[in-house]
Formats: C-alpha cells, structure tokens, sequence
C-alpha cells in the first residue's frame, strides 16, 4: 500500500492524537473535572489537535524538516505527557503541572508508590497498543523531508482549531437565553481557550480545554515574573482582613490551657462519626468525644483544598489562607513569610516550644521547609518513628504521646495520621465490616480503617491523660481533606463533608453548628484563645451563632494576592 507523501505526516500523528486524548478520557472517566460544558468534548479534541500539531512543527524545526524522526519524538513525548498525566493523576487528581515537579522528591515515599501502582488498570493497555501500532505505521512511511513551504502547512491545523473553538463557543454563547447578552463572560471564555485558563482557578477544565501547551506557557509566565503588590491591592487586603465583625466574639478563654495539640487525620470523612453496621460502631471514640459537653463538633465541614491536597490543608490551617487554585502551594511559598498558627502562639500566648510528628519521609510535600516557613522549630518524621518500615497511624500515636511535652514547657505539636490514605483496595486493622454487604469493597476497608484510627486516636488521648496534658491543653481533630467519593465508589451515597472537634475551648452551645469551612478554624482558634493579633485569617470564626460562608472567588483573589505578592514580608 503506497501513501501520499504530503499526507504522511498526518497519518502517523494519529498516535499522538489518542495518546492525549485517552489522557483527557481518563480524567473525564474518572470525575477528576471540575465541571464538563456542553461545548467542552468539542474544544478538547480542538486542543489535542492543537498539541499534537505544534509539537510536530517544533520537532520537524529541530530535526532539519525530517518529518518521519519529527512524528517519532511527537509519539514519544505525547506518550510520556500521556503516562505520567494519568499515573499522577491516580493520586494527586490533578494534571501534572510544572509546579508539581518541584515535589517529585515525594514519588518516592512508599505511600505515593503504592497509591499510584494501585490505580493501574487493564485500559492502561493502550500505552502498548499505541507503540505496537505506531511502530507499524512509522515502518511502513519512508524517509522525507520538508521543505519551508511544507512544514509552514502545518501550521494550518492548530490556526483553525483555536477558530473552530471560538467559533463553537460564539454559537453556544449567543443562543443560550442565560449568556448572551453577558459580553465579558463570552470575553473571558475566549481567554480560557486561547491562553488564560489555567488562571481561571480550575485547572484541570483548563488542561481539558485549553490543552497542555497553552497551560505549561502560562504557568512558565506566572513563575517568570516577580508580582509585586500595587498600593491598591495592600489596601484592598488589610481592609478586607481587619474587619472583624466575624473574626473575633467576646469569648471567655479557658485560662487552665497552656498547650496546643493539633491532630490532622489524613482522608477522615464525617460520614463514619455516629455510623453503626451490624451493630458495630465505627468509630466509638469519636462518638463519644461528639457526645462530651466540653468538646464542640461539626461535622458539616467543607473542604478547601486546590492542588496540593494534604500540603494545603495543612497550610489552611496554619495561615487561615486559602492556597493557590492552579499550582502547588508548598512548592511557591519557600521564601515567603506568613503570620502563621505556631510563631503567634509563641507570640501571644507563651508556647515555648513547636513540633511535629508526620509519618512520611521528611520531603514529601517538603516538609521540612515548611516547617521553617510555619514556625515549627522539630520534626519527628518516619525516620525517627521506624525507619525500616512504612508507618501507620498506631506508630504515629503512639511515638507522639512517648514524646510529646517532654521539657514541661508549654508547647503546640501537631501530629498527622496517615492510614486513612488511598488506596482503598486494603484495610488497617480488625475487619467489622466482613460480614456487611452494604456498601461497596473500598468503602468498606475505608471504614474498618477509620475504626482502625478512631481505636489509636483513643490510645493517644488515654496516654496524653497519664501524663497531666489533656486538660492543660487545647485539642483541635480536624481532617487534612475529604476521602475523594470516586475512589470510595461512594459518589452521591455520602457527603464531602469533614469532621472538626475542639476539646477544651470552653465553646458554648450558641456556637455555629452548620455548614463551615477549612478556612474558618484558624480564624477560631485565635478567637478561643483571646490572641491579640490583627491579623486573624481571611476566615470567620463559628463561635458566632451569625456565622456566614468565609469562602467566595474574592476571598481566592486575595490570598493568591497574599502568596504570590508575599504580602507579609514587610509587615512586623
């Protein structure tokens, strides 16, 4: 069979053409998109044309115009581009985005290891089903090579997919009664398409949309530039924060407290709190913490994490700031300064001494940088737990209540779980849910596990009790982030919702019991304590029974204005 040398090129691209687009269909598949438009399958197969095509024309530009060594490079990179997409993805739910390369430190901890290998599917298959037919299709195309005139054709494809995607959202947009007479909507959309998506604060619709090439550009303009803060947008942000109308009440402190001991359990939903299969409590501990009248719970609690998972549920409540929407915090904020939860304790309140205990290694989500950046002074990692084996949480419990206040000095520690961690294909612990068929096999080893944690969360508050520290201390059990539902095959069975519960901050009943935010409890911490700091987080504390949501795309704007602007540096 003889092929038409002008039209070879587009022939053997189409492999690269399915490797991107099987990335995209996963993350579809898998419900990792923040939401789907009506237009979005069309502008995505524009976008993965686009990608294809460029990357073709750059390649054919660096090889002499040897368009056959140009589409092998093309096949190669999209392949990779395609793999490591989908395996990310499998734990981090995110595209991969150049900030994430930054943490590929943390692909080695063995917890990162096993969730990816878990995730490994028979449709992963086509990886090899794509070598086998592009090596047929590359076998069979002889050797060309273009000239000026050839090679400047291809530019043809990309020119008319970035039309075509316009042009489908122009009809779109000026026949949906809803839309069309909002001119800057129909202008911002457009961006989205031809290059400002991956600001639009929901990166993985904008990969899907706008594809990779346009995504990695922008974000290798936004790292480029130094962001200075104009005078109007300081004044924007202090006047936004120093309103505390919703930030502090008159809330008398509990004047026995010298310590604080904040426990982030890793992927805790709320939905086990309360929960009884066959008879068996799920977690007992935790029921009964929600049923003593000195501690305050809310299990309504919404998540507020972007990109980086645990390392920005971990930066919310040490800042009371929302992290970035479309790159990894941690791997932004090395150098910045924040009035984080532990440098005003030490401040305002008397903590002499901050730690914490984590039960990975200590690079992943560079820990130990932030831990610089948050204030926290030592770290007991893996390494000092068991640096032999992996970690779960009856190690992580039971080393920090061996080593926890230690000097007599009032302290904040901060301990984080880690067995409630994807995957879900195994369990932690004692199986009570064996003879259960209520629910699906992952969300049944969810909850054995969450048993599992609730019985070593018991030991810990039992060991901290022997040792005087219970009632001396301000105890705060929040989540880090919600168990993804996907994952749980859960999806509209449960709630996203996460659990908070403070032990002894004197929290009286009038306090706010609904629906709540992440960003709220470093707001509330400093209002329980009587922290005399302006600034108090962008959050609102729910010791008010006037409580409202603190989280909107203004409040967005104004921490990414306080990231990348490092607003803190010059203010003492």
């Amino acid at each position: 069979m003889k092929f038409n040398l002008k039209n070879s090129s587009h022939y053997i691209l189409v492999m690269p053409f399915m490797n991107l687009l099987f990335m995209n269909c996963y993350f579809y598949m898998n419900g990792l998109l923040e939401w789907v438009y009506l237009y979005s399958w069309f502008i995505s197969i524009c976008s993965v044309l686009f990608d294809v095509y460029v990357l073709a024309f750059v390649f054919t530009i660096l090889t002499g115009g040897r368009i056959k060594m140009a589409c092998a490079i093309t096949q190669l990179v999209t392949l990779v581009w395609s793999l490591i997409n989908t395996f990310y993805g499998r734990f981090f739910f995110q595209y991969i985005s150049l900030s994430a390369f930054g943490e590929a430190q943390s692909l080695q901890d063995s917890i990162v290891i096993k969730s990816i290998m878990s995730g490994i599917s028979w449709y992963d298959l086509f990886y090899i089903i794509s070598i086998v037919i592009f090596i047929f299709q590359y076998r069979r195309i002889p050797q060309i090579r273009y000239d000026f005139r050839s090679h400047a054709k291809m530019l043809i494809v990309p020119i008319i997919t970035l039309v075509l995607s316009c042009s489908v959202y122009t009809v779109y947009h000026f026949i949906h009664p809803r839309y069309r007479n909002n001119l800057q909507l129909y202008v911002d959309r457009l961006n989205e398409f031809l290059f400002d998506g991956f600001r639009a604060g929901t990166p993985n619709l904008a990969h899907f949309q706008a594809g990779s090439i346009r995504v990695i550009i922008t974000e290798i303009h936004d790292q480029s530039i130094r962001k200075e803060l104009s005078e109007g947008q300081r004044a924007l942000i202090t006047n936004y924060y120093q309103d505390l109308s919703e930030r502090t009440t008159q809330h008398s402190p509990n004047e026995n407290l010298k310590n604080v001991i904040f426990i982030i359990l890793e992927s805790f939903l709320s939905s086990p709190i309360d929960l009884t299969v066959d008879g068996k409590e799920i977690t007992p501990f935790l029921n009964s913490l929600k049923r003593d009248t000195c501690v305050y719970y809310n299990g309504r609690m919404l998540s507020d994490i972007t990109c980086g998972e645990s390392g920005d549920g971990q930066f919310i409540y040490m800042n009371g700031i929302l992290p970035l929407r479309n790159r990894i915090t941690v791997g932004h904020i090395k150098n910045n300064t924040f009035p984080s939860l532990p440098g005003l304790l030490k401040k305002y309140y008397g903590i002499r001494q901050t730690e914490i205990f984590v039960p990975s290694r200590p690079n992943l989500w560079q820990q130990s940088d932030m831990n610089e950046v948050y204030g926290i002074s030592k770290m007991f990692s893996q390494l000092d737990i068991d640096a032999e084996e992996s970690v779960d949480d009856e190690k992580i419990f039971k080393f920090a209540s061996a080593n926890m206040g230690k000097t007599k000095e009032p302290f904040f520690s901060m301990i984080l779980s880690i067995s409630g961690h994807n995957p879900y294909d195994n369990f932690y612990g004692e199986d009570i849910m064996r003879d259960s068929k209520s629910f699906s096999k992952e969300y049944r080893n969810y909850l054995n596990t969450c048993h599992y944690t609730d019985i070593h969360l018991k030991h810990f508050i039992e060991a901290i009790k022997q040792k005087d520290l219970y009632n001396q201390s301000l105890i705060i059990i929040a989540a880090d982030h919600n168990a993804h539902l996907s994952q749980l095959k859960m999806d509209k069975k449960i709630t996203e919702h996460i659990p908070l519960f403070i032990i002894n901050g004197r929290i009286n009943s009038s306090a706010w019991s609904g629906e709540m935010r992440q960003l709220d409890v470093y707001t509330t911490i400093l209002d329980i304590l009587n922290i005399n700091s302006n600034w108090r987080g962008l959050g609102h504390t729910i010791l008010s029974p006037n409580y409202h949501n603190s989280v909107n795309d203004h409040v967005y704007e104004l921490s990414e204005m306080i990231i990348e602007g490092d607003y803190f540096k010059d203010i003492k």
